[in-house]
């Protein structure tokens, strides 16, 4: 295969795992939080975001261009997965985060900064 159409494939390759018989949404939804915590994910996407800035620059991204395209087709992956969940009604009540502490530290410290910004920010009468 040319080396041109690999990328493609790791982006093609979420909408049909969704057909194997072994394929399940919350597993696959489970998986993408065992791997990627709130704070990496934020890394990725700024590493991105960067280089979608930059296209075209001889600037290096903190990710490699591999590493970026496995971490869309995660993304990709697990919108599928909580696409499929919604719509057939699956209950997740039963999936269990690895990374669930780390995240809602990390949804706390954003709610303190909200939140001292909010208090500075308010009209003065």
């Amino acid at each position: 295969m040319k080396a041109i159409y690999e990328d493609l494939l790791h982006l093609d390759r979420p909408f049909y795992e969704i057909h194997e018989d072994s394929y399940d949404p919350l597993k696959c939804i489970e998986s993408f939080w065992d791997n990627y915590p709130l704070v990496t994910i934020r890394e990725y996407l700024y590493a991105l975001d960067l280089k979608c800035k930059t296209l075209g620059e001889a600037t290096e991204s903190k990710l490699e261009t591999v590493q970026q395209t496995l971490f869309l087709a995660d993304i990709l992956r697990v919108l599928i997965a909580y696409f499929l969940t919604h719509s057939h009604q699956i209950n997740t009540g039963q999936i269990r985060l690895s990374t669930l502490e780390a995240n809602m530290k990390e949804l706390q410290l954003t709610k303190k900064i909200n939140d001292f910004f909010q208090s500075i920010n308010q009209p003065k009468l």
